[in-house]
């Protein structure tokens, strides 16, 4: 359901109607008629939209769709160079698209940058109350306005097989296994349980890693006015993730790796911790997947990746471009873009008016937005800045390394802090 959504949300190291915004002299024309008004002109005009996600292309036209009289130009760039091809463009000013979009592992080096328009000033954020609220924080500068806004969100959890939860676990009902697993605790007891009963073949997780995407976004930012903040709860996880190790939990199988993909399908270990938009990596030929999973509930919300879009402060179309902006943050678009792609909405609207009748035909009769919007909805709304991503991918490394080698936590946090300080002289490490 969601091969083409990868690109957009992949990276791992799943509205309210429109209202008018408030006038301004940046706010763009109203295109909504008022009592006493004429009736608004349809909207007119071209845009330039730059992208590393091939599916924009069909958000362009159905805009185009919506806006008889507007052009949209799609461009699109090999992920690898469009960072440094967009950051180039928008330095110096010469051929800069109207709107571009940001993934969320660098979003926090070009939130607070000039070029990027201030949507909050245009209106954007009465179109964004009911939006689950990690979404539209990420789009948040550090003045407190939105500067980019996503279409979706990318909400995690525990996939398994029914079958195989069946056998190990004694149910395949999606509440009861997410009652099951909702303490770390009960997750190593449970994990011991499974190794022995399956002789040693079994796993109840994929990786004790799992523990650090369901932590990395329930924490506290790791830069607090220009220190280096190591929140508490990380020596909770590490312990967790030692436990994990210890007792079989786990496979010691990475996300996306060969082997993780296979016990995901064959069901050698039980728990997969995964986004909604991975489920390509179910192997459906021929449908031999449907109805054969099931989704219960981790022990914390997490979501992995996500792509935003703002619009350039200098552009000459910027009031069109907001209107662009308007279209993919409304229930119109991510509700179509719901049942085409199967990406889970921003909008909690969506998510509230769908929960009861969405369906994947790998999951049967189950209604997974129900879980998926009660873990996301939960999660708290950070605001990104230009370290947390780097810094969380150096702590996950060596916190990684000092699970597999047994190194005791405050060992970890020397060689950690030793490193932030010499990759981030700006950052004051104690």
């Amino acid at each position: 359901m969601v091969v083409a959504v990868i690109a957009a949300c992949g990276n791992k190291n799943d509205n309210n109607a429109s209202n008018e915004p408030a006038p301004s002299s940046s706010a763009p024309a109203q295109t909504e008629e008022t009592p006493g008004s004429e009736a608004p002109k349809e909207l007119e005009g071209n845009l330039v939209v730059w992208t590393f996600f091939d599916q924009v292309k069909e958000m362009g036209l159905k805009f185009e769709e919506k806006h008889p009289g507007v052009k949209v130009e799609v461009n699109i760039f090999p992920g690898d160079q469009y960072q440094t091809k967009l950051l180039s463009a928008m330095q110096s000013g010469s051929n800069v698209p109207d709107v571009f979009d940001l993934e969320r592992g660098y979003i926090g080096k070009f939130i607070d940058a000039s070029f990027i328009a201030d949507l909050s000033a245009m209106g954007i954020e009465d179109m964004l109350t009911d939006y689950i609220p990690y979404v539209r924080e990420l789009g948040r500068a550090a003045d407190g306005t939105i500067r980019a806004v996503s279409d979706h969100s990318s909400p995690g959890a525990f996939w398994y097989i029914r079958d195989n939860a069946k056998q190990y676990l004694g149910t395949d009902n999606p509440d009861e296994i997410s009652a099951m697993v909702d303490s770390w605790d009960k997750i190593v007891d449970l994990g011991k349980q499974v190794y022995e009963k399956s002789g040693g073949k079994v796993y109840l997780m994929q990786n004790a890693g799992d523990v650090f995407d369901i932590a990395a976004y329930n924490t506290e930012p790791w830069v607090k006015d220009g220190k280096l903040n190591i929140d508490p709860k990380w020596q909770t996880y590490y312990e967790i993730q030692q436990k994990i190790r210890a007792n079989n939990v786990d496979a010691k199988l990475g996300f996306m790796s060969a082997g993780w993909g296979n016990a995901l399908n064959d069901g050698s270990a039980i728990l997969s911790a995964m986004p909604a938009w991975a489920t390509f990596m179910i192997d459906n030929k021929d449908g031999k997947a449907v109805g054969k999973f099931g989704v219960a509930k981790s022990p914390e919300g997490f979501y992995t990746g996500g792509t935003y879009r703002g619009i350039y402060e200098k552009s000459p179309n910027k009031e069109l471009a907001y209107e662009f902006i308007k279209y993919i943050a409304s229930p119109e678009w991510q509700e179509y873009n719901l049942g085409k792609t199967g990406n889970m909405p921003g909008s909690g609207k969506v998510y509230q008016d769908n929960m009861d009748t969405y369906k994947v035909d790998l999951l049967g009769d189950q209604n997974p937005m129900r879980v998926y919007y009660e873990l996301v909805n939960a999660m708290p709304g950070i605001a990104p800045d230009k370290y947390s991503e780097e810094v969380l991918s150096k702590w996950k490394k060596y916190a990684g390394e000092g699970i597999t080698n047994k190194t005791a936590y405050e060992d970890v946090v020397a060689a950690f802090k030793k490193e932030v300080k010499s990759a981030f002289p700006d950052i004051q490490v104690d």
